[in-house]
């Protein structure tokens, strides 16, 4: 019978001095944060903008592209006070195609993305956060998507 690669590897080392392959391992992503803090690298990973999906274009008088309206008229607001279904203040920024969302003037650690925002959408009317809890901060796109200011008449 033969052995395999790890009982080849252990059978000619004392009892006691075996090694670890995870132990092994240690060290070895040192390289990769030679250059970036692994922190920045997470915060940098989590604030990127996704790119934008490809939009098909609208032939002449079809009905409006409902997120690319929803989108640019949502910027306008960009500052003023919104509260989440539960009471709780927030603001927004929009940074390139996503939202940053703050609490106590402390912005949240994850950018919503434009393709969120707009899966967001395609789903209002909206009656709870739990048909969008599927997608980042979703209590906050709750909140923002169902705001009169935002949504108008639309849905």
């Amino acid at each position: 019978m033969g052995l395999n690669k790890i009982e080849r590897d252990l059978r000619g080392k004392p009892p006691g001095q075996t090694e670890d392959p995870v132990l092994s391992m240690l060290g070895v992503g040192r390289q990769l944060w030679e250059h970036e803090a692994g922190d920045r690298f997470v915060e940098r990973l989590r604030s990127e903008d996704a790119p934008a999906a490809p939009r098909p274009t609208q032939p002449l008088g079809q009905a409006e592209d409902l997120p690319e309206t929803v989108w640019q008229g949502m910027q306008k607001y960009q500052g003023e006070l919104f509260h989440t279904s539960r009471g709780l203040p927030f603001t927004f920024e929009v940074e390139g195609t996503g939202i940053w969302f703050f609490r106590n003037r402390k912005r949240i650690n994850r950018k919503l993305t434009r393709a969120q925002f707009d899966l967001a959408i395609s789903r209002c009317p909206l009656k709870s956060t739990t048909e969008i809890k599927d997608l980042m901060d979703y209590a906050y796109l709750f909140a923002l998507l169902m705001d009169r200011r935002i949504r108008g008449q639309r849905w």
